[in-house]
């Protein structure tokens, strides 16, 4: 008896409980190993249409599949390379890009083709659709923007790195307005016009350092634009003129969620919640395992992407809640569809998880 209440006493004050955060409501096997194949992953992911409970999701196999909320299968697209990304859904449109260069639009019922634009370049970002224009970046720097109706080419915008190695990281463009946020990894960050491209004002953001990437997903809120360089500092910037408003230094910044009440940032080491007007400490976790994808909010819960799986933590107080560890890590931004959550596992498998 002794023995079984310490062993109660000490799981009650890991930093992992609660045990029962989430059930497993099923998974799906989608990839099947390849020979010799030594840790694989998979950054594609999931994205899910709320009103209709389907989930879509892309794997390193270049196929793209949806299932329904319970788990059966609707329909597979195979395309010419791997999913780098997680598709987006916008009314009955999938769009998806591809290694192969290929953006597609896909019928969300039946998993026809009804377009693809080839930018001929790694597409590494989801789409993001906005007043009829389909905009993401790939991994050699360009952001591209085409008609969601057609596929026709509407502009692009590519910055050259400086030589030498960068992060390989792609921040997904992000839209207020009239106004697409990109960001580089020469450490750039630009306001552009959604229509044409043009640049409304560009800032190098970034510290003087090696890699100096930005590969964050701009954040907005208000008349502020957060963004994260991995030379060093977590930024928030006025988002009509660019200015700096507070800088924050930390090494290695590499992922932001824009929280309810804070900035939480990831670096290579850590996890940091930074307050929204000034960018002070609230709190700060160790992170084990390399991020690999940007957080996600799934009500009071931040999840953070990693090789050792998903932490969960408390966005108030930074608290570890649990690891959900599929056994082979998480590469992917998961999906939230509210109580349900949709993983995919760098091996490949597809689990749907519910909340308690």
């Amino acid at each position: 008896m002794a023995l079984a209440t310490l062993v109660l006493t000490a799981l009650a004050a890991s930093s992992l409980a609660p045990v029962g955060l989430y059930r497993v409501a099923w998974e799906k096997a989608l990839v099947s190993p390849v020979l010799l194949e030594w840790k694989p992953e998979e950054p594609g992911g999931p994205a899910v249409a709320p009103d209709r409970g389907t989930v879509v999701v892309g794997t390193r196999d270049g196929a793209v599949r949806a299932y329904r909320r319970d788990g059966s299968a609707l329909w597979e697209v195979k395309t010419g390379g791997p999913i780098l990304a997680a598709p987006s859904i916008a009314g009955d449109t999938v769009y998806v890009g591809s290694g192969d260069g290929k953006l597609r639009a896909i019928g969300l019922g039946d998993g026809k083709e009804r377009w693809s634009y080839d930018c001929k370049e790694e597409i590494g970002s989801p789409p993001v659709l906005a007043k009829g224009v389909v905009l993401f970046s790939t991994h050699q720097d360009t952001v591209f923007a085409v008609d969601a109706a057609s596929g026709g080419w509407k502009w692009h915008q590519r910055r050259e790195a400086k030589a030498g190695f960068t992060i390989h990281g792609v921040a997904t463009p992000a839209v207020e307005g009239e106004t697409v946020y990109a960001a580089w990894s020469d450490g750039t960050v630009a306001a552009l016009d959604l229509f044409t491209g043009k640049p409304r004002w560009e800032r190098k953001v970034a510290p003087t350092g090696a890699f100096q990437d930005v590969d964050s997903t701009p954040q907005l809120r208000g008349s502020r634009l957060f963004v994260a360089a991995y030379s060093g500092a977590v930024l928030a910037l006025d988002a009509r003129t660019g200015r700096v408003t507070w800088e924050f230094r930390v090494p290695a910044a590499c992922r932001l969620l824009l929280g309810k009440n804070v900035v939480v940032a990831v670096t290579a080491t850590e996890v940091l919640g930074l307050t929204i007007d000034k960018g002070a400490r609230v709190w700060s976790v160790p992170l084990q395992g390399t991020p690999t994808a940007d957080p996600v909010a799934a009500g009071s819960y931040v999840l953070i992407p990693a090789a050792t799986g998903l932490l969960f933590l408390d966005e108030r107080t930074g608290r570890r809640l649990r690891v959900f560890d599929p056994g082979t890590g998480v590469s992917s931004t998961p999906a939230v569809d509210g109580q349900r959550l949709y993983v995919l596992s760098n091996g490949g498998a597809l689990f749907a998880l519910d909340l308690r």
